[in-house]
């Protein structure tokens, strides 16, 4: 019994049980989607503007103690920065999950010098 009525759902079309419909209209579909992409491309923008200009969602603290003065990938999440504390100048080299003081600047110093005499020292203390 449920294989004849299997067999008669197969040949009645299936047209006879869908809802009328009315036509589609391609013309207003398609005026609506470049509209929805143009307000999406004006979003956008408007965004990608707005970080130019210097707006962030969370606004940085002014004054603090700490500032990265620069910041340089070294491949993979790899990189090294150069922060300032107190007016203390420091190398970091950031990893994936660390953090390691690579060199300390003194302000009285000249920095090349002392970079050249702590690699120096670091090199003689590994050998």
């Amino acid at each position: 019994m449920s294989r004849l009525l299997f067999f008669i759902l197969l040949i009645v079309p299936a047209d006879l049980f869908a809802a009328e419909t009315a036509p589609l209209n391609l013309f207003r579909s398609g005026l609506k989607l470049a509209v929805a992409m143009a307000i999406v491309i004006g979003i956008m923008l408007l965004f990608h503007a707005l970080s130019r200009k210097g707006f962030r969602l969370l606004e940085k603290r002014q004054g603090g103690r700490i500032r990265v003065m620069e910041s340089r990938p070294m491949g993979g999440r790899k990189a090294l920065c150069l922060v300032e504390v107190d007016g203390q100048r420091l190398l970091l080299g950031l990893g994936n999950d660390r953090v390691e003081l690579l060199h300390h600047f003194d302000a009285e110093a000249n920095p090349a010098t002392q970079f050249e005499k702590h690699l120096r020292s670091h090199a003689e203390a590994q050998s």
